[in-house]
């Protein structure tokens, strides 16, 4: 009977936190959109950023919007990145002449915040720059290698970007980030040969990274409250008569 009640109990904790969390969630804006872009790559074949080395990508997100200045937006992005040796960085990417594709495939979690009030109903402007920052996990296919490695791989993603309401219900938004990523694996050339060990490859110490930046549209759900809250009536629910 102790086991029966304890069961339950949890049960109805669940429910409730169900409950409250659903309420919270919901009694706030939400925000669905999407958009296209670019992704790009930066490691051991290429340095920092290279607008040539553009590929295009996409991307969709659902945000809650918990105030006007802060919200968490779950994300899914999808692009592919390349990279070659066709200007080489030193004497080591000469003598290799590498070259690699891959697709990559990521989902993450981030915090945005708007640094003006923007979507205040007495706010002059309808614009704000941002900063968003989180975590995410990548699929990463593609990369021919030598090596094995995990194609999971966690990134963290992070950077700016620039809000314009449109109305009150769309949202027109250009951003810029980084993944900072924590393998050296994602152009398929790490610090050594594995051929030959004493011939230095890559850059040991030194983690790939890769970059995307988007325009999106979105729409914003408002949570409108019924002006007539609806009161049973009592003496009906008692009754054991049921109107048709």
């Amino acid at each position: 009977m102790n086991s029966i009640l304890i069961v339950d109990g949890r049960k109805i904790l669940i429910i409730l936190s169900l409950s409250v969390f659903t309420t919270e969630i919901f009694g706030q804006a939400i925000e669905v959109g999407g958009g296209l872009g670019g992704f790009n790559y930066a490691g051991d074949m290429i340095r920092g950023y290279r607008v040539s080395n553009i590929k295009p990508g996409l991307f969709g997100f659902y945000k809650f919007n918990f105030s006007d200045v802060t919200s968490i937006r779950l994300s899914l992005t999808y692009g592919g990145i390349h990279g070659d040796d066709s200007k080489p960085l030193d004497p080591a990417a000469n003598l290799r002449d590498a070259s690699f594709s891959a697709n990559i495939l990521e989902s993450a979690a981030t915090l945005e915040y708007n640094f003006l009030n923007f979507k205040h109903d007495k706010s002059p402007i309808k614009w704000s720059p941002y900063f968003f920052a989180g975590f995410g996990m990548a699929r990463i296919t593609g990369v021919q290698t030598e090596e094995k490695f995990n194609k999971m791989q966690p990134v963290v993603p992070f950077g700016i970007g620039f809000k314009h309401l449109l109305g009150k219900k769309y949202s027109l938004g250009f951003e810029f980030g980084a993944r900072k990523t924590f393998f050296d694996l994602l152009d398929g050339v790490s610090d050594t040969s594995v051929t030959n060990k004493n011939f230095q490859f890559g850059h040991p110490g030194e983690n790939d990274w890769y970059y995307f930046f988007g325009f999106s549209i979105s729409y914003i759900f408002y949570n409108i409250p019924c002006p007539f809250p609806y009161i049973p009536n009592e003496s009906m629910m008692k009754s054991k008569i049921r109107p048709y």
